[in-house]
């Protein structure tokens, strides 16, 4: 019996292939690769982000059918992103928190 759980949760987890996040210019972007083996159609994605410090989200998206998301950040600090993937049908959702990212302001002296 626990054998099957271990294997139900392992595919749960792997659902969430990855997070690439990047800064550009001073937006925080965000694209999540899930498994191919899924229909991306059949999932809906939304994005938290949180700047080290504060415990409370920056910025929360709702969930849209796009696996990318774009944040403007107002301020240098540590950010992550935690990304919420729920199955249209079932409601089932996964989770992943990405790596820190640094923003960093460059002062002209």
């Amino acid at each position: 019996m626990k054998k099957r759980l271990r294997k139900k949760m392992k595919k749960q987890e792997e659902l969430i292939q990855g997070l690439d996040v990047f800064i550009s210019d001073d937006y925080l972007q965000v694209k999540c690769h899930i498994s191919r083996k899924v229909t991306p159609s059949d999932y809906e994605f939304a994005f938290y982000t949180y700047q080290t410090g504060i415990p409370e989200a920056v910025d929360k998206s709702k969930y849209t059918k796009f696996d990318t998301h774009q944040v403007l950040l107002k301020s240098g600090g540590e950010y992550r992103v935690k990304v919420f993937v729920r199955h249209l049908k079932s409601n089932e959702v996964v989770t992943k928190i990405s790596q820190p990212i640094r923003k960093t302001r460059i002062v002209k002296l």
